[in-house]
């Protein structure tokens, strides 16, 4: 069954909604529609229209951060590893916001990378306000499962056409808010959002939105001059960026309006006398060579007010080149119960894999039968040749251990002054003395009434040096000389001889 993805867009003016159908090559189009938003109700009450006049049911849902809501800073950061990034992000904003960090929700998208460092476009966003925002969408049946910044994912659509310039704007124009996202090579390298205040486009949002035919009087003049006025502040924004980040390239080649701004004709050749760029009014639907509309819709998608909806029904997916604030304690809760199909085949998977395992594990453990039975009887032989006056062997490892604790406590004194001395607590004794991380290998050694002699080889005389304070800190020994330290025949390696008295 093909999937469907709604993208949910929320405005100032309006809310709407754009259903698509995945295809083999591309996307459908098969629902679209769009509700203003009132002073009396609100975004609730325009979502939970839009929800009832597209079925979510069945289908995942990708929605946006209002306008507004989010605070947006270029940084550059001294790491390429994106995980570093992220751990280290919180730190780089607490100097920056208004107030605590721990309040705000942040998240990323890498620009580009400079050597050893990374620029990035920071998002902060108030941990309350996603809370109340998510709230909107609890009784809907279409929790988004990405939550996004407005105009981002229909840039980065703008940015996979053929014909798009390497560098660019879009303007997202709303009746109070207009959004800035500058692309250079490429790649999104600022986004800001300004006041936009024009007149009358509210109204003409509204009357759109509900499919009016007749709209009152426009006063294109009035709206003119904000727009120019808007213009300005766009271009001391420009200017603003290439100072801060000593860019020498921040050289738009076009302009892609979008928003409610879009629907005013006259909006792309005030613009373009504005900023002295060329200008076009965004149609992302019939731009795009992936996308279908299906003909019922035709009259009805207004790519002005659905675009940025459309854009985030197609974005790729959670690792393409956006923001998402689902993180976190804001995380999807019912991605299993999204995920069942994709869980169903990995139990299938698993199931094949452990019975696998189980015939791997019943062929090893007769394998390992035989050579434990091999090893018992190489045991029980080694037993009899050490032990030869023994004739009944039952248990040879705990018979073979007694007959060693036999030995080691009737081994004989170290011959000398001190006749309660065992030779086997001197060697344990020199062993603990010798750091184990030296190069030592002892020739010979021989315990007497004199005293103890030791003869060897190691690789530096520094080495032997260590050998003789570590036997002096011994309590058993005095006297301990390096009777001689000379280079063997190869030149590598020094041949050691040391001496040591036993104490009283």
């Amino acid at each position: 069954m093909p999937r469907t993805i709604i993208g949910l867009d929320i405005s100032e003016d309006v809310v709407a909604a754009v259903q698509v159908k995945s295809l083999m090559q591309g996307y459908q189009i098969i629902n679209c529609n769009a509700v203003p938003i009132t002073e009396a109700g609100g975004i609730g009450v325009a979502l939970r229209a839009i929800c009832e006049d597209v079925d979510s049911k069945g289908s995942a849902c990708n929605s946006v951060i209002e306008d507004g809501h989010v605070s947006f800073r270029n940084l550059r950061m001294p790491f390429i590893d994106l995980k570093k990034i992220r751990q280290t992000l919180g730190f780089e904003l607490e100097t920056m916001m208004a107030s605590s960090v721990d309040k705000y929700l942040t998240d990323f998208i890498e620009v580009d990378r400079v050597g050893s460092q990374t620029d990035i476009i920071a998002a902060a966003v108030n941990r309350t306000y996603i809370a109340g925002h998510l709230d909107n969408f609890e009784s809907l049946g279409a929790e988004p499962e990405i939550l996004d910044v407005r105009n981002l994912p229909l840039v980065n659509q703008i940015l996979m056409q053929q014909d798009c310039p390497a560098n660019g704007i879009l303007l997202c124009l709303g009746s109070k808010k207009c959004s800035i996202i500058l692309f250079l090579d490429k790649r999104v390298a600022l986004i800001r959002q300004l006041i936009s205040n024009l007149p009358g486009l509210n109204t003409i949002a509204v009357l759109t939105a509900k499919r009016e035919q007749e709209f009152p009087p426009f006063d294109i003049q009035a709206y003119e001059a904000a727009l120019l006025k808007l213009c300005k502040s766009v271009s001391l924004t420009l200017r603003g960026f290439q100072t801060e980040t000593g860019s020498r390239n921040v050289e738009p080649e076009k302009i892609f309006i979008t928003g409610p701004g879009g629907l005013i004709p006259e909006t792309s050749e005030i613009i373009g006398k504005g900023l002295g760029l060329p200008a076009t009014l965004l149609n992302l639907q019939k731009t795009a060579s992936n996308i279908q509309l299906s003909e019922h819709l035709a009259g009805i998608y207004n790519p002005a007010l659905m675009d940025n909806g459309l854009a985030l029904a197609i974005r790729e997916s959670k690792k393409a080149k956006g923001f998402n604030f689902r993180r976190e304690e804001f995380q999807v809760k019912t991605q299993l119960v999204k995920l069942r199909k994709e869980l169903i085949q990995a139990a299938i998977y698993l199931t094949i894999i452990f019975l696998l395992l189980a015939v791997n594990l019943g062929v090893e453990y007769q394998d390992l039968k035989k050579r434990n039975a091999e090893l018992d009887r190489r045991i029980e032989g080694i037993f009899t040749q050490t032990f030869p006056n023994i004739t009944n062997v039952v248990e040879p490892m705990h018979q073979m251990k007694t007959m060693i604790d036999e030995l080691k406590n009737t081994s004989g004194a170290a011959p000398g002054k001190n006749m309660d001395r065992k030779v086997l607590e001197i060697l344990n004794d020199i062993s603990e003395r010798v750091p184990k991380d030296l190069e030592v290998q002892v020739d010979r050694m021989v315990v007497d009434q004199e005293g103890i002699q030791m003869r060897g080889r190691t690789d530096t005389f520094n080495t032997v040096d260590s050998i003789k304070k570590g036997l002096e800190s011994s309590e058993i020994y005095k006297d301990v000389v390096i009777a001689s330290a000379n280079l063997d025949q190869s030149g590598k390696g020094v041949r050691f001889e040391i001496k040591m008295d036993l104490s009283q």
